[in-house]
């Protein structure tokens, strides 16, 4: 039996993420070799270490169009192997996400190369994305988790996330409640619109209001200047784009600007 996440055990952590290049059997993928990939994927999960990140997640972000719920099996050989490269080379927790849901080879993934956590777009909400419908994950991923024994991944459910409208709509705060305590998530994610973009702070605070035992992480958007004012209410972030050079979601992560947002995130978690 798999111990708990060691994600869970820290207190308002700031996932940092590392954005993989176009995978094989991605549109994008021009050949260059998988160990070309890993080195690059390696550089940016040690630059986020260097600049202080608590804690890793891996995506497959330039895949696009993304499939529905299922990678090719190119792209999961791939993720696979970098996965495991960067959590034997750096000492925080480490998670995947694989676009656009597919939260089974995600669940695999992390299990067999025990890994802390994964990313799952739709939980418990029927969403329709620019890339098509996406169903709730919720029913069998947690059968999967029950019966793997994989009770050392944390689930991140993202709740009616960027790219996404709810069908038929409904309020935030009832999908969050549905994938807390119907769907057994251990952590809600709430994003703006789109990449870059982060969820109203009302939202947040309406959201901790209707939940206040719910772990509820932001999932982009996030710069030093509002860590402290987010992280007063939430109970963490995921940042990608503020920690790439020129704060541009394409560049390499700065691990100066991991370390100046860092070091804001610490400041505020010290005053709570």
């Amino acid at each position: 039996m798999m111990a708990r996440s060691r994600l869970l055990e820290l207190k308002k952590p700031i996932i940092g993420m590392v954005h993989l290049p176009p995978l094989p059997g991605s549109p994008g993928y021009r050949g260059n070799p998988l160990e070309e990939i890993v080195r690059f994927a390696v550089r940016e999960a040690k630059a986020l270490e260097e600049g202080g990140i608590d804690a890793i997640l891996i995506e497959n972000f330039h895949d696009y169009p993304y499939p529905l719920e299922k990678v090719p099996t190119p792209t999961l050989i791939a993720m696979a192997v970098v996965a495991q490269q960067v959590k034997e080379e750096t000492n925080v927790p480490v998670g995947v996400n694989l676009l656009f849901n597919d939260f089974e080879n995600e669940l695999y993934l992390a299990w067999c190369l025990g890994l802390d956590f994964i990313r799952v777009e739709g939980f418990v909400d029927l969403l329709f994305s620019d890339m098509g419908p996406l169903f709730p994950a919720a029913p069998k991923l947690m059968r999967l988790k029950q019966e793997l024994g994989a009770e050392g991944v944390a689930i991140l459910a993202d709740v009616q996330g960027k790219y996404t409208q709810a069908f038929p709509a409904r309020d935030v705060a009832d999908s969050a409640r549905d994938a807390i305590e119907r769907g057994r998530a251990d952590a809600v994610v709430l994003t703006g619109a789109r990449t870059g973009q982060t969820a109203p702070l009302e939202m947040v605070r309406h959201l901790k209001s209707e939940l206040p035992a719910a772990r509820v992480l932001l999932g982009s958007g996030i710069t030093p200047e509002m860590v402290a004012d987010f992280l007063g209410v939430a109970d963490g972030a995921i940042v990608g784009s503020y920690f790439k050079y020129e704060g541009n979601v394409h560049n390499p992560v700065d691990p100066e600007r991991v370390r100046r947002l860092m070091e804001a995130a610490r400041k505020a978690r010290g005053r709570r």
